[in-house]
């Protein structure tokens, strides 16, 4: 079993990295799907053409001139993400706010926060990797509001307020797709239902 959850996770985190990353483009050397980890922050930003991405959470206040944009391969994003990663593995939530450019400089970090963010339940969301492999049950909202185990969810944990809920589906959720069904046919693996979230809400909303 454990075995199979480390595929099914890794081929999964592996998508979502080439697609946060992308440089391609459909006639690109190599194809649209050859150039993941291309982009070490959101494309843009490092002009500074970014919003600041900084939301109202006093445990984790922005710092002023500071952006909290998509960096490293997940992309991570927002002032209170910077906080608790920094807190949880730098042992000082103020050390990522002051400065959020170390995700992009310290390959190494870059990479243990995308870790984190995959393996990390933040409530009401659970982590991507408990998603995939049937560590998370739905509930009753959950269901009503059109999420369930798959790809799909995945997406919405990861961007879904921007992604999901959107017929038709969006180019990038396509490709975001197509990522993880090319991941799983080099694994030797098969993408499995739910595999999109153009019909779920994020998980931030009111299902009534």
């Amino acid at each position: 079993r454990r075995v199979r959850e480390a595929v099914v996770s890794t081929q999964s985190t592996g998508a979502h990295i080439a697609q946060e990353t992308s440089g391609g483009w459909d006639t690109a050397p190599g194809g649209r799907y050859a150039w993941g980890l291309y982009f070490p922050e959101e494309m843009g930003c490092d002009k500074g053409n970014c919003a600041p991405y900084c939301a109202v959470v006093p445990e984790y206040p922005c710092v002023a001139g500071k952006g909290y944009h998509g960096r490293g391969p997940i992309q991570l994003s927002y002032n209170y993400n910077y906080g608790l990663f920094s807190k949880q593995y730098l042992g000082d939530k103020m050390i990522l706010l002051n400065d959020p450019d170390r995700v992009k400089k310290d390959g190494e970090l870059a990479f243990i926060s995308a870790l984190w963010f995959w393996m990390t339940p933040q409530s009401p969301k659970p982590s991507c990797h408990d998603a995939l492999v049937g560590n998370w049950v739905p509930t009753a909202k959950d269901l009503k509001c059109g999420r369930k185990p798959g790809f799909g969810v995945t997406i919405n944990i990861v961007n879904g307020g921007v992604e999901c809920n959107h017929k038709p589906m969006k180019s990038k959720t396509f490709h975001r797709v197509e990522t993880y069904k090319l991941f799983c046919k080099k694994l030797g693996t098969t993408p499995g239902a739910n595999l999109n979230c153009e019909t779920q809400q994020q998980f931030a909303a009111f299902c009534g």
